[in-house]
């Protein structure tokens, strides 16, 4: 077991110094141990003892790695730090009771309680920590007014970015070079500390630290044995059984893997994805020249475009996505096209379906069906859409069914691991909004950055695993006909 040696202090009341020992698991041991990254992240499920960590590293570690300053006839290590959480009442019952839980006041220094002060003298140390909320703006603009020597950001997924950045640029402030005679009073770089349990893979965390991390940046992934330990028996057991119905919070917050933040209701339950059985391991993007079906939401600024093929044995296999945000679909077609032309194996075909409100015509009397007909054309790859079942309850029994379905003993349905946009949608960012907060929910599902690829794949999916019968609109079709036999491309045709 790895003791860290820590504080000594006083205990005034029974006149006799006491040793407060901290016993970490192994990645927060590494955590510590990192004196060099300028932001550093403490990530994991309940239970992980994330925000003691912080404090640790704080008030132990950190405070020893400023040169000391002549105080009268002393040397003392002056710190001040910022402790933040995205509320009054969170840091209240959370941040504050855990620092002052382990750092005692009448062991350490004093609390003022109205200011969210901690003043701790202790050994050669005086720490001073400013505990922040920022439920006003005002709070924001405090906040980045300091003079801070490092700062802890608590259940960081909840925090604007902006602030983090912000916090950048106010640690390594205190002490000053003027106290110190001009000499850089930091042994080590000055560091912001983070820690969360597990957002999605769309927030700003993600990106930073995992998918386009940041030169300076570290993460440490806690997960459930970090802290075993220093739980009661079956603590994660019960847990799991308490969120079973919610199995976006499970992963997030007591499975410790990145997940998706639910608003409402998923559209599809865990009986119907899973993302062990769904998601592949491997990349499944074709090899060989087949028919590639493209999935079309092609109406409004956000239109999307889901890539998928049968495998010889059939089973369907959705390889690559396109979300847009506030594109016309003109230049969403021309991106889809040039993806097409240059990254398939030569000679596949092509099959489109789409939303048949892609008909409907404007005020010059065209529509998101002839544009993207235009649009390809000019491309040499004429593209011609067929119309998906329109019904929500039809689209969506159209991909749970297929969901469900095994061919020998394979899933029907084996999504690439890239198409991250689907697969959180599938694991509750696609979601029916609640109506206020009565616990009923709506009927349709809440339009958001999931929405437009699902509805995607699920007009192809009413074709290609329907039978129901749909309008079409026989003046288009005559119009792209006579498109097609202008060009001599085919509908389906390669290029």
């Amino acid at each position: 077991m790895y003791y860290v040696p820590i504080v000594t202090a006083w205990n005034m009341l029974m006149a006799e110094p006491i040793d407060i020992k901290y016993n970490p698991g192994p990645v927060t041991t590494r955590f510590h141990h990192d004196t060099q990254s300028r932001v550093k992240l403490l990530i994991g499920p309940f239970g992980t003892g994330k925000t003691t960590s912080a404090g640790w590293d704080l008030i132990d570690f950190a405070s020893d790695r400023v040169l000391p300053i002549r105080v009268g006839k002393r040397m003392i290590k002056k710190v001040r730090y910022a402790v933040i959480r995205n509320t009054y009442p969170e840091l209240r019952d959370t941040v504050i009771r855990t620092y002052l839980e382990w750092f005692p006041p009448y062991l350490f220094g004093d609390y003022n309680a109205t200011e969210k002060r901690y003043r701790m003298r202790f050994e050669d140390k005086d720490i001073e920590i400013l505990f922040k909320a920022l439920d006003t703006s005002k709070d924001v603009r405090d906040l980045l007014s300091l003079e801070l020597t490092a700062a802890h950001v608590d259940e960081a997924r909840e925090i604007h970015q902006d602030v983090i950045k912000g916090l950048l640029g106010r640690i390594g402030r205190y002490p000053s070079l003027k106290d110190t005679g001009g000499v850089d009073p930091f042994v080590t770089p000055p560091q912001v500390l983070l820690t969360t349990n597990y957002p999605s893979m769309k927030h700003h965390l993600y990106r930073d630290f995992v998918s386009n991390r940041i030169d300076g940046y570290a993460i440490y992934e806690q997960t459930q044995e970090e802290n075993k330990h220093n739980l009661r028996k079956n603590y994660y057991e019960d847990l799991a059984r308490d969120y079973a119905s919610r199995p976006d919070l499970l992963r997030t917050l007591v499975q410790g893997k990145w997940g998706v933040t639910v608003e409402g209701q998923a559209v599809y339950t865990p009986q119907e994805f899973n993302k062990e059985i769904h998601v592949s391991k491997v990349p499944i993007h074709p090899q060989e020249p087949v028919l590639i079906i493209r999935c079309w939401d092609n109406t409004g600024l956000s239109p999307a475009v889901a890539l998928t093929y049968f495998s010889t044995w059939g089973q369907w296999r959705p390889f690559k996505e396109f979300v847009f945000s506030d594109m016309g679909i003109m230049d969403a077609t021309e991106a889809v096209v040039q993806y097409c032309n240059q990254k398939l194996p030569y000679g596949c075909k092509f099959r489109d379906i789409g939303d048949p409100a892609g008909r409907t015509r404007d005020a010059t009397k065209q529509s998101p069906h002839l544009y993207i007909a235009q649009k390809s054309q000019e491309m040499g790859h004429y593209i011609r859409l067929e119309d998906g079942i329109q019904t929500f309850k039809t689209r969506r029994e159209s991909v749970a069914n297929r969901l469900q379905r095994m061919i020998n003993g394979q899933p029907a349905v084996l999504i690439d691991p890239s198409m991250e946009t689907l697969i959180e949608g599938f694991e509750g960012g696609y979601a029916f909004p609640e109506i206020g907060n009565s616990g009923e929910f709506k009927t349709e599902p809440l339009k958001n950055i999931y929405s437009h690829i699902h509805d995607a794949v699920q007009y192809g999916a009413t074709l290609l695993f329907s039978s129901s019968d749909r309008e079409i609109d026989e003046d288009e079709y005559d119009m792209m006909a006579r498109m097609f036999t202008e060009t001599g491309k085919s509908a389906v045709g390669g290029y």
